[in-house]
């Protein structure tokens, strides 16, 4: 039998409870986060933004294309084209867009400015993320007008980040055909958090034999747990990418969200289509509550791996990453729903 809930809570309420909520639990989580002062991540720094604008010319869009080969292949596809001129064309076409010289140009150097707060917060987090990792490279880091064809691209060699996708929803233009609850991603301040998601992902051993949704969500709640080891300072949202409304009801129903998975035998389900209603892209996981953010089995686990290591504080961030029992690590995390 499906349980389900609709979310509500008075705005004035949300208001007041997520300003002390929030203020409370950065302060614990700073206070709490390692000295990384005498650790060095200087980040190399490329404006392509610049560049782009420069270009006045095809030949000199065919120049910067060759000049940044990967630029090229990536944001704008290069190799699958029989004619570079298509290529060239695109480039040159963006570059000398009046709505992107006037407009697109302007938001993004106000928005971002000389780039200074970016380069600092990739610098920040690759300092923590070095705390635990002391042989990850620092990748250079590039930004780029993508003419919105692309958002980001991240290696360990190499992060880039097409700007004019994080104009955020005052944006004059924004990219076409990504759904409201995506969209709302692409602002400024999500690119440090996204970028740590993606690239700490590495660290994270799984069991590609179980198949389950628990061992998923525990895989997920890994990668959650460490990205936010790299950004101590940054609220969960930044990561998990809800409304703060969002983040207020999961908490305040925690414990209806466990019931659900319970009560549906969801734990040890192995069907694809069942468990990527739980764990994929949707605007709601409503299954659970119209108001449920979708990937809600992606925060649960979550909190099942924050509650494991609250639980067994000698296990090292290292040592979870390895960890590939599940079972373990959700008996030991004695997981216990708040809610009322």
């Amino acid at each position: 039998m499906n349980k389900r809930v609709s979310f509500s809570a008075s705005v004035i309420g949300i208001v007041l409870l997520l300003a002390f909520t929030s203020c409370e639990q950065k302060k614990n989580v700073c206070d709490s986060a390692p000295d990384v002062s005498s650790i060095k991540a200087h980040i190399t720094f490329e404006n392509l933004v610049d560049d782009v604008m420069a270009i006045q010319t095809r030949e000199q869009a065919k120049q910067f294309l060759d000049e940044h080969a990967f630029i090229a292949n990536y944001f704008f596809e290069r190799a699958t084209y029989k004619e570079d001129s298509t290529v060239v064309n695109r480039l040159y076409n963006i570059a000398t867009n009046p709505s992107i010289q006037d407009t697109v140009f302007q938001e993004v150097n106000d928005a971002f400015g000389d780039y200074s707060d970016l380069i600092s917060s990739f610098e920040k987090a690759f300092q923590y993320y070095k705390y635990y990792y002391p042989e990850t490279p620092t990748p250079k880091v590039q930004v780029m007008l993508s003419g919105l064809q692309r958002d980001l691209f991240v290696s360990d060699s190499l992060i880039v980040v097409g700007v004019d996708y994080f104009l955020g929803p005052e944006a004059t233009y924004r990219p076409i055909g990504v759904p409201d609850y995506i969209a709302r991603r692409y602002q400024k301040e999500f690119i440090v958090p996204m970028t740590m998601l993606l690239l700490t992902q590495k660290q994270n051993a799984t069991d590609y034999s179980d198949k389950s949704l628990l061992a998923d969500m525990v895989f997920y709640g890994k990668s959650y747990y460490l990205a936010k080891r790299t950004v101590p300072c940054q609220p969960d949202s930044l990561l998990i990418g809800y409304k703060a409304s969002e983040m207020e009801d999961i908490h305040e129903n925690e414990h209806i969200i466990w019931a659900n998975f319970l009560e549906n035998d969801m734990l040890y389900e192995t069907s694809h289509f069942m468990k990527n209603k739980f764990i994929g892209e949707r605007p709601n996981t409503y299954e659970i509550g119209a108001k449920c953010p979708g990937r809600i089995g992606i925060w649960v686990g979550w909190r099942i791996v924050e509650q494991y290591m609250r639980e067994n504080p000698d296990v090292t961030v290292q040592e979870l990453m390895k960890d590939t029992e599940v079972q373990k690590i959700f008996k030991l995390s004695g997981y216990k729903p708040t809610g009322n």
